[in-house]
């Protein structure tokens, strides 16, 4: 691969990072994918509705509102997916009008790897709204901190009860949270062969979510026609972009009508995202200029990186920070484990802070684990002028880990599992060379898939807090302008607005006439690394948008 240097654009100087370099230490770059495409194309688009197995039969499940359930009109449902239906669930006291199933996909017969899913149909149309499939990141950690943490139907309270989520993404979409890989949340894999170890890796990943994405039209063959999407965060920019290019190679039969991915503060080159971590700690006032000027003449420059030096470097950034400053939310306050009843009984894994502790854990620079021991004795807060409805849950995780694991709860969703319920697991061997290989390379050729078949629709949108340094606005800025696409003509670093409020800044990008395709950057305003949970109003708004291609 020819050397290069690019410059990552900050407030107060520029960084530059050579990717050769990046290379050698990541030891694979991701591969061209003209070969995986080819040449030309045509449109994915599926229009016939009356695809359906002869299996289905009249839902005859009508939920008494006692339970917390609602009536709802007769739907077409195969035996499997009745047999996964949700027909109640602990906590839930009123009625919210929309069905859901939760269970298993085997997606390999190899170590057994079976998947754990909860599908959430539309609040407003689901026999044409589309279906979004959402993972979180880690590598590791569950979808369903999406579904309870995030943006799925309910408010979790700390006493198990639900209330509605004035934001939830299935108001405009039919929602599938998943659980990836096999032994993340109640997945799970057999791993009994004594000569080999189960590893997961981000093409095994691509692979087996292709394989549930099949599975989950064989038992829900209604939505087969609904425009699909495949959404993440973190990690997610990993996951995304390697199942977008799996199901461009193989949805040959147009099992799904896939129209695109988006991904929140993803995780893609691992030096940009690193070095703009520190620079936005120096421009938030979080450290001393000295301290920022050592570190960045011995660290801001892959090709002087030394570890030991780094280390020792990032330890005293950490320590003048102090323990109140939470990295993945500059500007939130925090609030003590005393506020909530069962702090004691919170392990390190479930802080608010997991998913990224899980990403950190992979990555090949900084200190991942320096963040964890500052991170268990606190949750976070919101800040004290957004509108009640708005703010943060401080302890959203802790509260999803103990609904979960509770046997009633459990038992409603169909869990085949005994094993504790983490918002993040290590029981899985997922490869660090994939986790530190950047997908600049792979997002470069998805834009020339893009190009090449102008008739596909394949809209990918990049959405950013500005709030979170771990996978900051400015690193994800630095690889974006490194893709080698410009921007459309006046729509450069454009406000968009909520409620007559700036809710961050939009760009588009110019990938040749005639293209349908399309290529987003969106920040949001006050947002920290999981945008949903600190600003939804905005996310919602996003996601809308990114759905009815209105941006």
């Amino acid at each position: 691969k020819d050397s290069h240097k690019r410059t990552v654009g900050t407030n107060m100087t520029s960084l530059v990072i050579s990717r050769l370099s990046l290379t050698v230490l990541a030891v694979a770059a991701t591969t061209a994918l003209t070969s995986i495409f080819g040449s030309g194309g045509s449109s994915i688009a599926v229009n016939d509705k009356s695809t359906l197995r002869q299996s289905l039969e009249v839902n005859p499940i009508y939920p008494s509102t006692s339970d917390g359930t609602t009536t709802i009109k007769p739907t077409l449902y195969t035996s499997e997916a009745l047999a996964d239906q949700i027909t109640s669930l602990p906590g839930l006291n009123y009625n919210h009008g929309f069905n859901q199933f939760s269970g298993y996909f085997k997606v390999s017969e190899h170590y057994n790897r079976n998947i754990f899913y909860w599908y959430v149909e539309s609040q407003n149309d689901p026999e044409n709204d589309p279906v979004v499939f959402w993972t979180n990141g880690g590598p590791g950690c569950s979808g369903l901190l999406g579904l309870a943490a995030e943006h799925g139907p309910y408010i979790l309270s700390h006493d198990g009860t639900l209330t509605p989520n004035p934001y939830s993404w299935n108001k405009a979409a039919n929602m599938l949270y998943v659980e990836q890989p096999a032994g993340v949340g109640f997945s799970f894999f057999d791993d009994t062969d004594e000569e080999s170890f189960y590893t997961s890796g981000d093409d095994m990943a691509a692979k087996d979510n292709w394989k549930l994405i099949k599975e989950f039209v064989k038992r829900f063959p209604e939505r087969k026609a609904n425009d699909f999407f495949i959404s993440s965060e973190s990690y997610g920019g990993h996951y995304m972009p390697q199942l977008a290019k799996h199901i461009l190679r193989h949805n040959t039969d147009n099992t799904i009508n896939f129209r695109g991915f988006i991904v929140g503060n993803p995780y893609v080159d691992p030096y940009s995202n690193y070095v703009t971590q520190m620079t936005a700690y120096y421009g938030h006032g979080l450290i001393a200029k000295p301290l920022f000027d050592a570190w960045y003449e011995s660290c801001a420059f892959i090709e002087q990186y030394d570890p030991k030096i780094c280390h020792g470097l990032e330890r005293s950034m950490y320590q003048e920070m102090g323990p109140g400053i939470n990295p993945y939310a500059l500007d939130y306050p925090i609030c003590t484990k005393e506020i909530y009843d069962d702090s004691h009984k919170t392990p390190a894994t479930t802080t608010p802070s997991s998913q990224v502790m899980a990403l950190l854990q992979h990555s090949q620079f900084g200190l991942g684990s320096s963040h964890e021991s500052s991170n268990t004795d606190r949750f976070l807060a919101g800040p004290p002028f957004l509108p009640s409805q708005d703010k943060y849950n401080p302890c959203a995780e802790v509260h999803t880990l103990n609904y979960l694991n509770r046997q009633d709860v459990r038992d409603a969703l169909h869990v085949q599992v005994d094993k504790e319920w983490t918002v993040c697991t290590r029981d899985i061997n997922y490869s660090r060379q994939d986790s530190n290989t950047p997908q600049v390379d792979l997002y470069i050729d998805l834009l020339q898939y893009a190009k090449d078949n102008a008739n596909t629709t394949l809209n990918m949108m990049i959405f950013s807090g500005d709030d979170d340094s771990i996978c900051s606005t400015a690193g994800t800025q630095a690889w974006i302008y490194d893709l080698g696409v410009d921007h459309l003509p006046g729509s450069l670093w454009k406000a968009w607005t909520l409620n007559d409020q700036t809710a961050g800044y939009v760009t588009k990008f110019d990938l040749g006439e005639g293209v349908k395709s399309s290529f987003t950057f969106v920040t949001v305003h006050g947002a920290g690394h999981e945008v949903p949970s600190y600003r939804p109003a905005e996310a919602l708004e996003l996601f809308k948008r990114y759905l009815s291609n209105e941006w």
